[in-house]
């Protein structure tokens, strides 16, 4: 973490068969999908809250409430599931992986996290959640429109089970690749 302030947020990690599985889809729809950005494989992740800049100060009580969140949630279990667009359907700016399984562990993990941080000054979050990973960003394909019936031949459901006991905390490295530098671990206690 920087002297003054760094870019952070709180995310699941995801594990190695997740990340073999998306890379593998990943290589398909790349040269089918003319997307700008392509998300690192070692930046997957579920975003359970975004901070942004965050001072030394902040850090310290974050650290302990995160520790407290940690300490009072139970493990559960996610699976890859639909893939997804958000923006206008025919020029997308995120092409998505979503999440099932034991969804309502997770929304009440994000719920608590959201909550929990007003005591340090971060805004409660004005849009629902819709926990997912994001794997490309800006669709542009300026003469071909996206359509999400063109992707579903190249993905699958996955049939991967994960079992979440921990979030991290992230910090945002904007010039580098991979960009996203766990710098705090949260397990769960329970």
């Amino acid at each position: 973490m920087s002297i003054e302030s760094s870019r952070l947020f709180i995310a699941i990690p995801i594990d190695e068969q997740w990340r073999q599985q998306l890379t593998q889809q990943m290589t398909r729809l790349q040269p089918k999908l003319p997307f700008q950005k392509w998300t690192h494989p070692e930046d997957y992740h579920i975003t359970l809250k975004f901070l942004g800049d965050t001072s030394v100060e902040q850090y310290e009580r974050l650290s302990k409430l995160l520790t407290h969140v940690a300490e009072t949630t139970q493990p559960f279990q996610l699976t890859l599931t639909e893939w997804g667009t958000f923006g206008p359907h025919a020029s997308p700016s995120i092409l998505w992986a979503g999440v099932g399984g034991d969804l309502l562990p997770l929304m009440n993990l994000q719920q608590y996290i959201d909550n929990s941080m007003t005591e340090l000054g971060f805004l409660k979050e004005n849009r629902d959640f819709h926990p997912h990973l994001t794997i490309a960003r800006r669709y542009k394909g300026d003469s071909i429109p996206f359509s999400i019936t063109n992707l579903v031949p190249h993905v699958s459901e996955s049939t991967l089970y994960k079992s979440v006991n921990e979030f991290k905390l992230y910090e945002s490295h904007l010039q580098k690749t991979p960009m996203y530098e766990p710098i705090a671990s949260f397990t769960f206690s329970k």
